[in-house]
């Protein structure tokens, strides 16, 4: 049977257009009446521990909900930020639409929600649940209508929801955060400008590897003077000659600090984002350090084996 989804640690980012909404969720999320959030620019950082679990929900700031037009510059570059005060991302996006008793869906605020949502990626809809915010009294039909609506948004994020009534038990949106966590093996939403510098460095250790391949074909061209019988010898007796160069070292070293630097964030997370980036520096030059000692220790050991022969 496969091992469920469970963490000590849980982050979550809530987002929405402006209103009460995301305080309705997030009182249901931190179990609380009196919201106590630290502020961090437009953006709200919320703790809270349940069960031995400790929660951090960010509270993005909300957007104009019947304009489809691009919110002022400051509110999409927080709405952009808050997945960066989480580090090393979310586990879950909410994307709080509210279900209001006196309104009507409004195709607008869906529109609205789905611009916003795609200023952090494409990729944000393998992290988000649709959360449906409904007001004292609303029913099924109200309910009904505003999935319809936001029928393209369940299609990005493959039909993942939750409807919060005023009766609903928040452990069931507890279960569908551990259920999507669990879909997506535990990784976690990587903000766009760590994204980038993860593919920019995984492209220039593959085009190294290429371009040292190329030069191995280059000092050591075919024999066409060997017979047959003399190829298949020396394919043969090959891996008993491989070099300590084969190994490819600037890939080794990037990946070390790549995977330094997202511990070290996750380490000094505690301390705010302060922390997270002096956290990000240490961890890549530790585990960089790392790399250096132990291609150092083979190599020297290697060459100890060859001597030896």
């Amino acid at each position: 049977m496969a091992t469920r989804f469970s963490a000590s640690k849980l982050r979550i980012v809530i987002l929405g257009n402006s209103g009460d909404d995301t305080n309705k969720v997030l009182k249901s999320i931190l179990n609380c009446e009196n919201l106590s959030g630290q502020k961090n620019g437009l953006c709200n950082i919320h703790k809270s521990e349940q069960a031995g679990r400790r929660i951090r929900v960010v509270e993005a700031p909300g957007w104009d909900r019947t304009s489809i037009q691009p919110s002022a510059e400051n509110i999409k570059e927080e709405v952009e930020r808050s997945v960066s005060l989480c580090p090393p991302g979310p586990h879950a996006l909410l994307l709080v639409i509210p279900v209001k008793i006196s309104e009507e869906p409004s195709t607008n605020e869906i529109t609205a929600a789905q611009t916003h949502m795609e200023l952090l990626s494409e990729r944000v809809w393998k992290h988000t649940i649709l959360l449906f915010a409904c007001d004292e009294g609303v029913g099924d039909c109200a309910i009904k209508a505003h999935f319809q609506k936001a029928k393209n948004i369940l299609d990005n994020c493959k039909g993942r929801s939750y409807v919060l009534e005023s009766h609903a038990k928040i452990s069931e949106l507890f279960t569908k955060i551990e259920d999507l966590v669990e879909e997506n093996r535990g990784e976690v939403f990587i903000p766009q400008p760590y994204y980038e510098l993860i593919q920019s460095k995984t492209r220039e250790a593959s085009g190294e590897s290429e371009l040292r391949q190329r030069r191995g074909s280059l000092d050591n061209p075919p024999n066409l003077s060997k017979t047959d019988s003399e190829e298949r010898k020396e394919t043969v007796e090959a891996p008993k000659h491989k070099n300590s160069e084969d190994i490819n070292i600037p890939q080794i070293y990037t990946w070390m600090g790549i995977v330094g630097a997202l511990l070290g964030s996750v380490a000094g997370a505690e301390h705010g984002v302060v922390g997270a980036c002096i956290g990000i520096v240490c961890g890549a030059i530790v585990f960089f350090l790392l790399a250096v000692l132990t291609i150092y220790i083979y190599i020297r050991f290697y060459q100890s084996t060859r001597n030896t022969q």
